[in-house]
C-alpha cells in the first residue's frame, strides 16, 4: 500500500482547487465587469486575480514546508507556510489600494450609469461557489493543521461577502441609486484590506515566535508536572513552526538523582509531550531542585 500522504501534501489539494476556481472567477468577472459596466464586479475580478497569486504562494509554501531539515535550515522548512501567508496578505493589501482607487474615481464621476441587470446573477453565483470552496478548504486545513491553507480559506469567506456586496451594489443601482455600484466597489476594497491585515498580522506573529495561547501553555505545564520524577517547571516556552508546536522546557528533579536517572526523567517528559497531537518537537533541560532539598 502507498504511504499516507503528509498533511502538507494533502493541503496542496486545497491550494490547487483555489487556484483553479480563482482563475475561472477572475476571468469571468473581469469580462462581465467590462461588458456590463459594473465597477463592483470589476473590482471583485481584480480581487480574484490577486487571489490567484496568493493561492500560488500558498501552494509553494506548502511544498517548501515538506522539505526535511538540512545544514542551512536545521529546524526544517515549516515556517514557509507563515511566509506564504504573509505574501498572501501583501498581495491582498496592494489589491485593496488599487480597487479602492478605481472605486473612488468612479464614485466622483458625473456620468455614472447602472450596470447591466444580468451581472447580478454572476455576483450571486460567485458567492455560492466561493462559499463551497471555503467550507472544503477550512475543513481540510483543520484536519491537516495548515495555517497557510486556513488563511486562504478565510480569504475565500471574505470573497463571499465581497461578491454579495457587489450584488447589493448592482441591485441598488437599478433602484435608482447610481452611486451604489461604485460604493460597493469601495466596500470591497475595505474588506480586502481588513482580511489582509488579519492574515498578515497573524503570520508575522508566528514568524516572530509569538505564542499567545496561554491556555495551551498551561495545559503543557500540567502535562510536564504529571511526569514521574518532575518536582517543578523552571521555564516552559512554546513556538509555532508552521502548524506544529515546538516546546522548550526546563524541569526540576530531585538532587539525589544520578545523571542516568535525571536523563530518564527528561526522556519521560519528552515522550509525554510528543504524544500530543500538535507537538512536533521537544527540548528538555534538567536542573536539580535545590530549593526542595533545602526544605
Amino acid at each position: 500500500m502507498d504511504p499516507t500522504p503528509s498533511p502538507q501534501a494533502q493541503s496542496q489539494k486545497g491550494a490547487w482547487l483555489s487556484i483553479a476556481t480563482y482563475c475561472l472567477l477572475a476571468a469571468a468577472k473581469l469580462t462581465v465587469g467590462w461588458l456590463s459596466g459594473s465597477q463592483a464586479i470589476a473590482a471583485d475580478g481584480v480581487n480574484n486575480a490577486t487571489d490567484v497569486l496568493g493561492s500560488v504562494a500558498v501552494l509553494l509554501g506548502l511544498k517548501i514546508a515538506q522539505r526535511p531539515a538540512d545544514d542551512e535550515h536545521r529546524y526544517g522548512h515549516e515556517r514557509a507556510e507563515g511566509v506564504a501567508s504573509l505574501v498572501v496578505a501583501t498581495i491582498m493589501g496592494i489589491a485593496s489600494l488599487e480597487v479602492g482607487r478605481g472605486a473612488v474615481l468612479s464614485l466622483i464621476a458625473s456620468d455614472r450609469a447602472a450596470p447591466a441587470a444580468w451581472s447580478l446573477w454572476v455576483a450571486l453565483g460567485s458567492a455560492g461557489v466561493l462559499l463551497a470552496i471555503y467550507a472544503y478548504n477550512l475543513r481540510l486545513a483543520r484536519r491537516c493543521r495548515s495555517t497557510a491553507l486556513e488563511a486562504a480559506a478565510y480569504d475565500h469567506l471574505s470573497d463571499v461577502f465581497i461578491s454579495l456586496g457587489a450584488a447589493a451594489g448592482i441591485a441598488g443601482s437599478h433602484l435608482g441609486w447610481h452611486w451604489a455600484d461604485p460604493l460597493a466597489g469601495l466596500a470591497v476594497a475595505a474588506l480586502i484590506a481588513r482580511t489582509a491585515w488579519s492574515i498578515g498580522s497573524e503570520a508575522a506573529h508566528m514568524l516572530m515566535d509569538g505564542f499567545a495561547d496561554q491556555k495551551r501553555i498551561d495545559a503543557l505545564h500540567e502535562v510536564v508536572m504529571g511526569v514521574a520524577g518532575v518536582t517543578g517547571v523552571q521555564r516552559l516556552r512554546a513556538r509555532l513552526l508552521g502548524s506544529r508546536v515546538h516546546v522548550d522546557v526546563t524541569v526540576l528533579v530531585p538532587c539525589h538523582l544520578s545523571i542516568v536517572e535525571a536523563h530518564a526523567v527528561a526522556d519521560r517528559v519528552e515522550a509525554a509531550l510528543i504524544q500530543l497531537d500538535d507537538v512536533r518537537e521537544v527540548h528538555v533541560h534538567v536542573e536539580p531542585d535545590v530549593a526542595a532539598q533545602a526544605r
